[in-house]
């Protein structure tokens, strides 16, 4: 069930009366609960079975560390290791078992074996990297003391299953959801309000922006031969401003949809493409998933604490294997690695200027302005390796833009799926969009009385341009397939 589908809009109109018609509590945690399983449900049915047992699971590992983690601490770090061993494998066997086989054959043949193995035609569960990254991160929060176990298995149950940050976050921790479910919500039209305006701005995002562009993206990463430099470039362009609108235009839209229940969730995005370097981007983009690889694998592998060498190191393995958790290729794994790169980079700068990695080098509005630019393109350079579907697609894009031939044979076609006013266009709303993630600027946006006057209007829009577009059928997230 997408959130740019009419099913989904009808699904969440009969959530919204239903929820808040309830008199009770405990009836409305029990009817969100059966909501978010049937959203589930309706994507594949049987994986509803897998993603209960998940849960089970990972509420009875935590009861059983909490049990143990003051009198007999081994026991507890023994089923800590066991739980993350489970939700790992169940992981890796979904997402990542044709990999590694296929992965093992190339070896095996690079050494003169004759070893083969066919592919196993395995459906891969909605949202399971999501899901499997937030109870892992619960399990061990338990056994940190950092969270309390949850005794409920009602509350654990919504906790793994709320259907806005189901499938594609943000990875919610539970210290700051459980303690949302403790008493009866109280519908506010204010909180009821900015919910709907984060509907409307992730809905624009999403449909009338990455979904526009996305023909003109497929046609350059699907046939890059025989492009120019320029049709390539544009393509990487406006690739990054997709993914951008895409991926946060999902979280914005689930976000919208736990404010109009009454609930928080954690923002994901704070204007990345702003950054002045990588280490501040990555405190900008998909920030949930950041802390996690910080709080639960950078960290434990050291993080700074062994030496600039070993910083450097730790930084890699942590972004390589953030590369691969986005999926089953080694495109992702490079993709994850040059942000590694990237980030060891930036750091050894600061540190020999004896400037934090978070601050700017210099002063002065000219190096905000180069450096944001530089990390842009650092960014939107990378992206190649995570949009391509294969590493001789990405080294031909690359080899394209360094080139320098602006003008290929192929480039008329290619134009073809996108009128450059649709270019020009997509950039200037992507780019007011995007400013629109400082926090400063929103909330001058919701004080004036212009954008309160004007709601309805934007609503209306909204809501006409989506049922125009989605006539023709709803677009999957790109982060659906994660």
């Amino acid at each position: 069930m997408l959130y740019n589908s009419l099913t989904f809009g009808v699904f969440f109109a009969i959530v919204l009366i239903g929820y808040w018609s309830l008199p009770t509590h405990r009836t409305r945690l029990g009817f969100l609960l059966l909501a978010s399983w049937i959203f589930y449900a309706a994507w594949y049915p049987i994986y509803l079975l897998l993603f209960l047992a998940s849960v089970a699971l990972n509420f009875a590992a935590a009861l059983a560390v909490a049990a143990r983690r003051a009198t007999r601490p081994a026991a507890a770090r023994r089923i800590v290791i066991a739980t993350v061993a489970v939700n790992l494998a169940s992981l890796g066997f979904f997402k990542y078992f044709n990999f590694f086989v296929q992965t093992g054959v190339s070896v095996a043949h690079a050494f003169g074996g004759s070893w083969s193995a066919p592919a196993v035609n395995i459906f891969l569960p909605l949202g399971i990297s999501f899901y499997t990254f937030q109870k892992i991160a619960y399990v061990v929060d338990v056994y940190r003391g950092d969270t309390p176990a949850i005794r409920n298995p009602l509350k654990m149950s919504l906790f793994a299953a709320f259907f806005p940050q189901l499938i594609a976050g943000p990875i919610v921790r539970s210290n700051e959801f459980i303690p949302q479910l403790a008493s009866k919500r109280h519908f506010d039209a204010a909180r009821f309000l900015h919910g709907l305006d984060l509907i409307a701005i992730g809905l624009f995002k999403k449909v009338l922006i990455a979904d526009q562009v996305s023909p003109f993206v497929d046609k350059v990463f699907s046939a890059p031969h025989g492009l120019g430099a320029g049709t390539l470039l544009l393509g990487v362009y406006t690739y990054s401003v997709q993914i951008y609108c895409d991926f946060s235009g999902y979280t914005d839209i689930g976000r919208g949809c736990a404010y109009c229940l009454g609930y928080e969730l954690p923002r994901n995005f704070r204007a990345p493409y702003l950054s002045l370097n990588l280490t501040e981007f990555w405190r900008r983009w998909h920030i949930t998933l950041s802390h996690w690889l910080r709080d639960y694998l950078y960290i434990p592998l050291g993080g700074n604490r062994r030496g600039d060498l070993r910083t450097y190191e730790n930084l890699m393995i942590t972004m390589a294997l953030g590369g691969l958790w986005h999926g089953a290729s080694w495109n992702f794994v490079i993709w994850g690695a040059l942000h590694g790169v990237g980030l060891a980079v930036t750091r050894w700068v600061h540190e020999r200027r004896g400037v934090a990695p978070t601050q700017p080098l210099f002063a002065g509005r000219a190096y905000r302005v180069l450096s944001t630019v530089v990390t842009f393109h650092f960014v939107a350079l990378a992206w190649i390796f995570f949009r391509s579907p294969t590493f001789d697609v990405a080294r031909t894009v690359l080899a394209g833009i360094a080139s320098a031939h602006w003008l290929g044979p192929a480039d008329i076609g290619a134009f073809g799926r996108l009128p450059l006013a649709l270019v020009a266009t997509t950039l200037l709303a992507a780019g007011s969009l995007h400013l629109l993630g400082s926090a400063a600027t929103r909330a001058k946006l919701h004080r004036s009385a212009g954008w309160a006057a004007s709601r309805p209007l934007v609503y209306f829009l909204v809501t006409v341009g989506m049922l125009l577009l989605v006539s023709r059928g709803a677009e999957q997230f790109i982060y659906f397939q994660f």
